[in-house]
């Protein structure tokens, strides 16, 4: 005897089948991209800068785009107060002035980022103002121009001056000019004093440059990716701004680390370092990839790959490759590959890649110099001989039965209950 097909229980069997199918698919794509994005949201390079007796200048920098303003007080529990930015738009480095501020006063501070808060490793950053204001009887500054490592298009960036352990700060505009107002801050420099200057970019790199007073006012052009020595530069006051004569990188970072060299010449380096496996922003389907790129010959370089945290180091070949394999499966998620080398100038070059894996698993990367086709076989339908032994076409054709609505009841109520569940807990993850 043929058993009847019920209805109602089988409408309570794909209402619950979709209420699992649906949790899984909301919770695994949060996981996946959401929860990536707030960590390239974090705030690096946190520096303060340009202190006077009322204000204070806090900067930092994120891997993304993102908005961010700081939250401070007089007390590291207690930040009620808010600065923002003269612009509120969604940018690579962030610059905040904190302004009336008591004189010779100890402030607090958090940065909010994209919506969440950031401390120093569990406690709040701070800042003490001067005790008085500054009477400069000079009328100083600094200025310049920025640009990415294509020497053509404008750098956003923020440039740092330290002069005698005072830091001062500024971001470039959209043409890459700045300008720093030194005599606000200081009361009088030396001639003879090496002004050190660092620019920060984010992800597109660092500068790194020492000049003298005299040719602060109109500093020649600086290059994300290159280090200078501008004191012996003579600029003439001709409102004109000389252009650097030095050449030019290829895909090369400088780590944000100060190491100018105290002579009257800096060694360049024309080596480069290179990630070819992955671009920036890549989805790859495998948890094992390797990764690969080129570099100076028999060269250490240091790999390391993150959330996760994991290192590793390898040494080029004598034609300039290298390849390298995570030790341990990596998760799905939002990770981000780092790579560095310390040239002949001790500098440590840095290649950055940012990438996501995807939940499904897919080959790994090849490291060979060629792309080889791969053969694929075509699926052949095949027959499978029918077990029955009674012709279909003699039986009765099947009749729905009715019967007890308690079980259908149940499994529609397990169906819907997965499916709110699931909501619940992707609205939770999304405000997180």
């Amino acid at each position: 005897m043929i058993k009847k097909l019920k209805l109602p229980t089988i409408l309570g069997v794909i209402v619950l089948a979709f209420g699992v199918v649906a949790g899984i698919f909301l919770i695994n794509s949060r996981q996946v991209f959401k929860i990536g994005a707030n960590v390239s949201a974090i705030p690096k390079n946190v520096r303060v800068a340009n202190i006077t007796n009322t204000s204070a200048t806090v900067s930092w920098t994120t891997d993304v785009k993102s908005n961010g303003f700081v939250k401070w007080g007089g007390t590291g529990v207690t930040l009620n107060k808010v600065a923002t930015d003269t612009e509120i738009v969604e940018r690579y480095v962030h610059s905040v002035d904190i302004l009336d501020i008591d004189p010779n006063t100890t402030i607090y501070f958090k940065i909010n980022s994209n919506g969440k808060d950031y401390d120093n490793q569990g406690v709040a950053w701070q800042a003490t103002t001067l005790p008085s204001g500054i009477t400069s009887t000079e009328s100083r500054i600094a200025s310049g121009t920025v640009l990415n490592s294509d020497a053509k298009t404008p750098a956003e960036a923020i440039v740092y001056l330290s002069i005698n352990g005072t830091v001062l700060s500024s971001t470039t505009s959209a043409e890459g000019n700045f300008v720093i107002p030194i005599s606000k801050y200081l009361d009088t420099v030396q001639e003879t004093t090496a002004i050190e200057i660092s620019v920060q970019a984010s992800t597109f790199g660092t500068a790194l440059a020492i000049v003298y007073p005299k040719s602060i006012k109109f500093m020649p052009t600086m290059i994300l990716g290159k280090s200078y020595d501008f004191r012996t530069t003579t600029i003439e006051d001709d409102n004109q701004l000389p252009e650097s004569s030095l050449s030019l990188p290829e895909s090369i970072e400088v780590s944000s680390r100060f190491e100018v060299t105290r002579s009257s010449e800096i060694k360049e380096t024309t080596s480069t370092l290179s990630v070819d496996s992955i671009d920036e922003g890549e989805i790859i389907t495998t948890v094992d990839p390797e990764f690969f790129g080129s570099g100076p010959k028999n060269a250490e370089i240091e790999i390391q790959v993150e959330s996760e945290l994991q290192t590793g180091i390898v040494n080029t070949n004598s034609k300039g490759t290298w390849k390298w394999s995570p030790p341990n499966n990596l998760e799905a998620g939002e990770h981000k590959l780092t790579v560095k080398w310390r040239d002949t100038s001790g500098i440590l070059r840095t290649v950055s890649r940012t990438f996501i894996v995807s939940a499904a698993e897919g080959p790994a990367f090849e490291s060979t110099p060629s792309a080889t086709p791969v053969k694929t076989s075509t699926p052949v339908a095949t027959s499978t001989p029918s077990s029955s032994l009674i012709p279909t076409s003699s039986l009765p054709p099947a009749v729905p039965e009715t019967g007890s609505l308690t079980p259908t009841l149940g499994l529609f109520i397990m169906g819907f209950g997965v499916l709110l569940s699931s909501l619940f807990v992707y609205r939770k993850i999304d405000a997180y």
